[in-house]
């Protein structure tokens, strides 16, 4: 008899119950007591010496070895065959016990039936069950029954035949100062030209367990091209081309292709205010007191003065930005200049700059003022990530106010909800009176005259709806003060020097800067900013 576990095999005489053990072969596995003696509980054999059976199943050696483990005589059986299936239900191993010496062994059709009586009726395998019959193998895990499958789905997947983020940081020279000429805004593209294309989706196919029951395959992501005008979309919605000469951009998931509207001067009293629904390029400078607005980017190739440019992408201003504390700047993404001085500049992404010089400054991302000089001198400057100066504050000791984890926009509404709660209380009161004067004369059946019962009505309605906007108002506060408690932890780096009249904020922690510190990050440890060397 061929076989690789060690086994064992149950002989029943007059005098009792014997065991023979056989030795594994090769590197086949060692018997455990454990599956022993379960095995002989399961037959109804309870009545035998665990420590007789426990000696020889650690001596077995190399020899077949019989002992006798019980004086009883236990039920004579057939060949057994117990079936494992693990958690998931797709696949179940069978694992075979000769008979007591004298019985039967079983046949094709039992093994079958034994199956059928687990419930397993899927994923048989006939070739494993053929083998056993021919070469059988005890105490050995055999896989009897496999599931299908399930052909997994695939995710619908876009590739952008363009830079969906076209901006350019400013190139940092060898001499330390900062390019902000060589900065690739648009993105250009021919009329034709492929921009996108789609690979969608598969739905895969559910697979069966060994019970015959479905395995459901995974869902998929779909996904669709999105596109704006001017493009046009192939027969099976799976690629997009430009339909003219112009720029492409990508906002919110969706193409966009726009002519760019290039103003080839000044915008001042020739041009007027500007807006457009795509990209703008200036030649020239944007004067005090005129705006631009686009949907799209704003490149400007000269300066910005006293002016409002808004963009729902990003503001690009190759020279600087002397804002007179005048206008503002607002990008839907990030601003990029050669300076800010004396500006008003909100991004919802990053503030690059040369230098920040007496102005407000808020980001959503980071604020980066690099290069040789890259300071950040008085003015408030905000952003939720991180910031990054050459140096901060000046010798003079100008008030600088530096904020990281600060969201600008949840305070300033917080102190707006907080003054508002508090006006609501102080009408609350003053109309108390009234209203508990009017529930008393109602619960009292008291007759009042027709323009007063309407009159007090009224200000009990007026109650009613300022504690309305009260409960709205501190539901809103609970939800602020706990974002800006959860708010991430920013940092502040300086490789140059921090002055004196400096403040740091990051979320709710304030640090003032006392002498001047060098080549220093600012973090919160332990509750408090501490300043390191790096």
């Amino acid at each position: 008899m061929k076989y690789k576990n060690s086994f064992f095999e149950i002989e029943i005489k007059e005098d009792g119950t014997y065991m023979h053990l056989y030795p594994a072969i090769a590197d086949g596995k060692k018997l455990e007591l454990k599956e022993v003696k379960g095995f002989l509980e399961k037959q109804g054999l309870y009545d035998f010496s665990l420590s007789t059976l426990k000696e020889a199943v650690e001596s077995i050696g190399q020899d077949k070895l019989c002992v006798k483990i019980s004086d009883s005589c236990m039920e004579p059986f057939n060949e057994q065959m117990y079936v494992r299936v693990e958690k998931s239900g797709r696949i179940a191993y069978a694992r075979f016990y000769p008979p007591s010496i004298g019985k039967k062994h079983m046949t094709k059709e039992d093994i079958y039936s034994d199956l059928k009586r687990e419930k397993i009726v899927y994923g048989i395998v006939d070739r494993a069950i053929e083998i056993f019959l021919q070469v059988r193998q005890y105490c050995l895990d055999i896989p009897i029954a496999k599931a299908k499958m399930p052909v997994p789905a695939t995710d619908a997947a876009i590739t952008y035949n363009f830079n969906t983020k076209p901006l350019a940081k400013p190139k940092l020279l060898e001499d330390g100062s900062v390019d902000f000429h060589d900065l690739n805004l648009f993105c250009p593209v021919k009329h034709g030209e492929l921009l996108a294309t789609l690979t969608p989706h598969t739905l895969g196919e559910p697979g069966i367990n060994i019970y015959g029951k479905p395995i459901p395959q995974n869902k998929p992501v779909i996904s669709v091209l999105k596109y704006g005008k001017n493009i046009s979309v192939s027969d099976d919605k799976c690629k997009i081309y430009s339909q003219v000469d112009g720029n492409v951009f990508l906002l919110d998931d969706t193409v966009f292709v726009s002519d760019v509207f290039k103003v080839p001067a000044d915008v001042d009293a020739s041009t007027g205010d500007i807006e457009y629904d795509g990209n703008i390029e200036i030649t020239g400078m944007v004067r005090t007191g005129f705006s631009v607005r686009a949907k799209g980017d704003i490149l400007v190739n000269g300066g910005v003065e006293g002016a409002t440019l808004v963009a729902g992408g990003n503001i690009v201003i190759k020279r600087g930005v002397q804002g007179m504390n005048r206008g503002e700047l607002r990008a839907g993404k990030d601003i990029c200049a050669l300076f800010f001085e004396s500006s008003n500049v909100f991004a919802k992404g990053d503030v690059i700059s040369g230098s920040i010089l007496n102005s407000n400054v808020v980001a959503e991302g980071k604020i980066v003022a690099s290069g040789r000089k890259g300071f950040i001198v008085g003015g408030e400057v905000s952003c939720d990530k991180f910031i990054e100066a050459t140096s901060i504050g000046n010798k003079m000791e100008k008030n600088t106010i530096v904020k990281v984890g600060v969201k600008a926009e949840l305070v300033q509404e917080m102190k707006e909800i907080i003054s508002s709660v508090a006006e609501i209380n102080e009408e609350m009161e003053e109309l108390l009176p009234l209203v508990l004067d009017f529930k008393e004369k109602r619960q009292n059946n008291v007759k009042l005259p027709s323009d007063k019962l309407k009159h007090l009505v009224e200000i009990q309605q007026k109650y009613l709806l300022l504690n309305q906007k009260k409960e709205a108002a501190t539901k809103r506060l609970t939800i602020i003060k706990e974002v800006l408690n959860n708010a991430t932890l920013g940092y502040i780096k300086v490789p140059g020097a921090v002055y004196q009249g400096t403040t740091l904020i990051i979320s709710k922690y304030i640090y003032t800067v006392k002498g001047k510190q060098s080549h220093v990050i600012y973090k919160v440890v332990d509750g408090e900013i501490h300043p390191s060397g790096y």
